[in-house]
């Protein structure tokens, strides 16, 4: 089940993603070299991730992660460093560079959120109404998200909440229901604990 709207919703997420792009665009390169300065070279990273109906795409991200631990004799700077990149993954900033995602039409403001291809395998295998969310364009922020299932997947039951938000956002969607969902993710970064359970390992599959 499709969203009941598609032309109004996606008149919307280009209306509102260009806003939000010439709104953030100091901020965003202000993120950009700040990154440049914890020592990445190309503060923009791309992966592909499993879109609607199971298509491909390739999305855009902040680069938060070093490939390989930061070798670095200035242990000062290697904490403000590592404070900074933590910072902008639990405020969400690492994901802004996916409003282009939204204007090329890969994603919409609000959806499912998109899993990489490894994950798609592993957690279809988990869940047979897993694949029920590709029904809908993958969002920037979704349901799930603000109601505590956002980040990486920690256990089982986090994966069978998070699709159960998904679901339930697709049979449900509504213009008001987005923008909803929107003003909670601006406020999210307020109410989000810090605290975060283990991840997921292919061995917690039963």
């Amino acid at each position: 089940m499709c969203s009941p709207h598609p032309y109004r919703k996606r008149y919307c997420d280009l209306l509102l993603a260009s806003i939000a792009i010439l709104a953030c665009a100091p901020l965003m390169l202000c993120i950009y070299g700040l990154i440049r300065c914890c020592g990445f070279n190309q503060p923009v990273f791309t992966q592909k991730r499993v879109g609607q109906n199971g298509k491909i795409f390739t999305i855009f991200k902040f680069r938060t992660l070093h490939d390989i631990p930061i070798q670095s004799q200035d242990f000062s700077a290697a904490h403000w460093s590592k404070s900074i990149l933590s910072l902008l993954r639990c405020s969400g900033f690492d994901e802004l560079p996916q409003l282009f995602n939204i204007l090329r039409g890969d994603m919409s403001l609000v959806g499912p959120r998109p899993h990489t291809i490894s994950d798609h395998i592993l957690f279809a295998s988990m869940l047979p109404e897993y694949e029920d969310r590709l029904a809908a364009k993958p969002g920037l922020t979704g349901w799930a998200q603000i109601r505590g299932w956002r980040g990486p997947v920690t256990c089982q039951h986090h994966l069978v909440e998070r699709v159960a938000h998904d679901l339930a956002y697709i049979s449900k969607q509504h213009f008001l229901f987005d923008l909803a969902i929107l003003i909670g993710t601006v406020l999210l970064p307020l109410t989000t604990s810090t605290k975060r359970p283990r991840v997921l390992q292919t061995k917690d599959v039963s």
